[in-house]
């Protein structure tokens, strides 16, 4: 549910399963954001897209809105016979036609708490002459509780969500800043100097003009494969619209024109992947050449692609080499090299990552298998 966004899809399964387990004419599971009320889960009840604005006339009417007493108190609220009350009520004229459509009587307000924080209220309306005893009770505050941690969950997910588009962000525009908006600058400084040297009452040798019309060849260059780079990190697999094999491609070329780093790939085109893996496996490389840059003091760099055949299974194989220092010890340190989140997205298909110094460098290997329904192995 948390993954999908679905939160209403979920509440609404969770309000049908507490109709059909208990004697229960209806339900609904309401959130209170912000002074403000929504329905998120529902069972029993006619559709009515105005069912808050009519309960709000209810409440400026005057009529007493227990679900908020539970709300406000965090406490269960219990009923008997409500639906007589509210019937013969005209503060409750508004939602008399929705309220009076199911067969109820009784009702019981459940408060969705989570850490002692409530975050709205189940609402269950009991079928005429069942009175819920203690058991069923028990049971409304397991589907309160149920309802509780799904909206937690979905909102803890959106706020990590947003956290991390925000660092995001936040990351490419240092990098904007640091590597592309510097070369503009000195593009901008360089075209000046031609322009002067141009418009001069001196003349100036086609030596130093060409010097100058180099330079600004040079950075303009450095700046669109700073931005090449950067858009390939937005979404690299599908911008590219040619697979893994050609986003490791034009990642390679930017790496190299950027950090004077030569880069070699030797790669071969995958049998079709999900686009996730292939950006998962993109990822790895993303990571593996960006440590190569920033710790291996290295000069070149090799990466490679291939699929190998064997056990009865296809499996992409990505090494990354370099002739770096290596890792000293022959072993990488905890949390060092991005090991953990190379191993991690290997993992997430079934596969392997593993970092450990190779002749004179390191390399970086990463096994995973080819999906079953992909590869044609039963």
């Amino acid at each position: 549910m948390a993954d999908t966004g679905s939160l209403n899809v979920t509440l609404d399964v969770v309000a049908r399963e507490a109709v059909q387990a208990e004697h229960i004419a209806a339900v609904q599971i309401l959130l209170v954001e912000g002074g403000t009320m929504r329905v998120v889960g529902k069972a029993g009840f006619t559709d009515a897209e105005d069912f808050p604005e009519r309960l709000e006339q209810c409440r400026l009417r005057g009529a007493r809105l227990m679900f908020v007493e539970a709300f406000r108190t965090a406490s269960r609220i219990v009923v008997p016979h409500r639906k007589a009350a509210v019937m013969a009520d005209p503060a409750w004229a508004p939602l008399h036609q929705i309220m009076g459509a199911p067969e109820w009587d009784s009702f019981v307000a459940v408060p969705l708490v989570v850490r002692k924080r409530p975050l709205g209220v189940l609402n269950a309306f009991y079928a005429p002459g069942e009175i819920p005893n203690a058991a069923a009770l028990e049971f409304l505050d397991a589907m309160a509780d149920l309802s509780a941690m799904a909206v937690d969950s979905a909102d803890l997910l959106a706020r990590s969500r947003r956290d991390a588009v925000a660092a995001e962000r936040a990351r490419l525009a240092r990098e904007l800043h640091d590597s592309a908006v510097q070369h503009v600058f000195s593009m901008r400084m360089q075209a000046a100097a031609l322009r002067d040297q141009i418009g001069t009452a001196v003349e100036s040798s086609p030596e130093r003009v060409r010097a100058v019309a180099d330079e600004l060849a040079g950075l303009a260059q450095h700046a669109l494969a700073d931005l090449r780079g950067l858009v390939l990190q937005l979404h690299p697999v599908e911008l590219v619209g040619h697979g893994l094999v050609a986003a490791v491609r034009g990642h390679a070329e930017s790496v190299a024109a950027t950090s004077g780093l030569a880069v070699d790939v030797a790669a071969e085109e995958a049998p079709p992947l999900p686009t996730e893996m292939q950006e998962d496996l993109f990822r790895i490389v993303q990571e593996a050449l960006h440590n190569v840059v920033k710790h291996a003091e290295a000069s070149r760099v090799t990466v490679q692609v291939r699929t190998e055949h064997g056990l009865g299974r296809a499996h992409v194989l990505v090494d990354v080499c370099d002739d770096g220092v290596g890792l000293g010890d022959g072993v990488p340190r905890s949390g060092a090299l991005g090991l953990v989140s190379m191993r991690e997205r290997a993992e997430r298909w079934g596969g392997t990552a593993t970092v450990a110094d190779h002749g004179d460098g390191c390399r970086v290997r990463v096994s995973v298998p080819v999906p079953v329904l992909l590869d044609g192995v039963p």
